[in-house]
């Protein structure tokens, strides 16, 4: 099986971390979380750490610093693991709205942390653009696991062993997962590689390396320098904001290409090219394809593919509504 060659095969999945963390910061191989602990004395945090309700009432104030929307506990803006004020930009109205629902549906008993994806996201997105400024403190760079060449880098990684790049055997479900792969990926893989092509250096035509099983056996696989160059440079064009949802999604799916297809779908666009237009509900199947023939055959395992499944579905949800602007 081909499986265990991908950051994104069941064990991988079921890893967690020991410690637990109001938002998921820089994931190491196979997605194991190295963060530092946070001790800022702020309501992500004391929400983390007590699962408690310590507010009566969730509000938005259009009024808040250079014109942006503050998300408030009563009446006290919310901050970040890392002491931030949660501000949502006027053209993230609706973000804002979404986050204000987030938190007002919570119940008063026992809150989980994974109770809260968006505002972790987005507490994730405005701390690593605050640790991305100038002169910004080093210890608050190391908080996050890195300024955003660290993460660059990591993600670059995913390329490599893209979900959408390996190829199962055509033995495997009587070709039948062959078969829907080469229908799903290479579609979506040829649209990539158009788009890749534009933030080439050398001007060239980019061409992603595959992992077919048939041709190429139980083996790595390695993007060409090109394509890594290339890679790279698109993800230099990403503000912070948008390079930590790009890094929530590869995370999430193990995939660069859903990163790319998450981010360039964002908004609906008369300019996007053909070949990445998409929708999440795709890119979660996507990212989940051989999972999904697995268990059709075998069948599936409670509260632990269904966990999985909901799980991804969530995260890709809440990076396409943090991406969207108005």
């Amino acid at each position: 099986m081909l499986t265990s060659l991908k950051y994104g095969n069941c064990v991988a999945r079921s890893i967690r971390s020991t410690i637990p963390r109001f938002y998921s910061l820089n994931a190491q191989p196979l997605g194991t979380d190295n963060t530092i602990e946070n001790n800022s004395p702020t309501e992500t945090n004391r929400l983390s750490k007590t699962s408690q309700k310590f507010w009566e009432k969730v509000s938005l104030n259009r009024n808040a610093e250079n014109g942006k929307i503050a998300l408030q506990l009563d009446g006290k803006t919310i901050k970040t693991p890392l002491g931030n004020g949660i501000l949502i930009d006027d053209t993230r109205s609706l973000l804002a709205y979404l986050l204000k629902l987030e938190w007002s549906s919570l119940s008063s008993l026992s809150i989980k942390t994974h109770s809260l994806p968006l505002t972790s996201l987005v507490s994730r997105c405005i701390d690593l653009e605050m640790t991305n400024k100038p002169g910004c403190d080093p210890q608050l760079v190391a908080k996050i696991g890195g300024n955003s060449d660290v993460i660059k880098d990591q993600l670059l990684r995913y390329l490599d062993t893209d979900t959408l790049l390996v190829f199962s055997p055509t033995s495997e479900f009587e070709g039948k997962l062959r078969a829907a792969q080469n229908e799903l990926y290479l579609p979506l893989i040829k649209g990539t590689e158009e788009f890749l092509s534009k933030f080439s250096s050398q001007h060239d035509d980019i061409h992603l390396q595959v992992l077919d099983a048939d041709i190429h056996g139980l083996r790595g696989n390695q993007q060409p320098n090109v394509v890594r160059d290339a890679a790279m440079n698109y993800m230099n064009s990403l503000s912070p904001w948008d390079l930590a949802i790009l890094e929530k999604t590869v995370l999430t799916t193990k995939s660069f290409i859903c990163g790319v297809l998450l981010m360039e779908n964002k908004k609906i666009s008369d300019n996007l090219l053909p070949g990445l237009k998409t929708d999440m509900e795709k890119i979660v199947r996507a990212a989940t394809l051989e999972t999904i023939f697995q268990i059709e055959r075998w069948g599936e395992v409670e509260d632990t593919h269904d966990v999985d499944k909901r799980d991804i579905k969530r995260k890709i949800h809440t990076a396409a509504i943090a991406a969207f602007k108005q």
